[in-house]
């Protein structure tokens, strides 16, 4: 069945931004006088609720780490670019018909100013972000909402993103599931974990995703 809806994960999926959250965790973690390495970072930040992060690490409540989280996000995604293929992908997808939906837990503010600022807000039909609903990814909360907005059925649509959250999310929707997997995604990633996940289709450059949506190559 073709499908009608295209909904794409922001972080590690369209932009090279998982450094960028390291970074800004580290920073945070320093306003408390912790210092973290990456993988500390990774292992003990990375898909956990802040409160979980508070607990594991101590010494500093959620209220007292958020502002400074959001600081740390604020410097660092100033440095936000895209995957190279990125803009063209998501056009290509309009292009042929399909609706485009960005399907975030990153928070609004970093979301749009970077949407806005690398001129990719007017690609997307709709974008839900961190804060817009109640529970995020892997809930299939945020892929459902998005689904209500753009009138589409979740069998004609695919939820596409790097991790095991996104297919999680579009797998209990009842969407179909893509997983980008670039070659140094391991060291964001367990593997393991990501191919337990069972995702639909897996692709390592975006040039690959079209002929998996049943659409016309990219121009190179």
């Amino acid at each position: 069945m073709p499908y009608t809806a295209a909904l794409f994960d922001f972080d590690g999926t369209l932009t090279p931004s998982l450094p960028l959250w390291i970074a800004a965790y580290q920073f945070a973690l320093e306003r408390h006088g912790i210092a973290a390495t990456d993988e500390e970072v990774l292992r003990r930040c990375f898909f956990r609720d802040l409160s979980a992060v508070a607990a594991d690490f101590g010494g500093f409540t959620v209220e007292e780490f958020q502002p400074n989280l959001d600081d740390g996000l604020k410097t660092a995604f100033l440095r936000a670019e895209l995957f190279p293929q990125a803009r063209q992908l998501v056009a290509h997808c309009r292009d042929h018909g399909l609706k485009t939906a960005l399907v975030t837990s990153s928070p609004r503010y970093i979301v749009i100013d970077v949407l806005d600022r690398l001129e990719l807000s007017a690609l997307f039909d709709f974008v839900i972000c961190g804060g817009d609903v109640e529970n995020y990814k892997p809930h299939p909360e945020p892929v459902l909402a998005t689904l209500t907005a753009l009138r589409c059925e979740a069998a004609q649509a695919i939820m596409i993103g790097d991790s095991h959250v996104d297919i999680l999310a579009g797998r209990a929707a009842g969407t179909r599931t893509a997983l980008f997997l670039p070659h140094d995604h391991h060291r964001f990633h367990s593997t393991e974990r990501l191919h337990a996940s069972q995702p639909d289709h897996i692709f390592a450059d975006h040039t690959e995703l079209p002929e998996l949506l049943e659409l016309p190559r990219m121009r190179s």
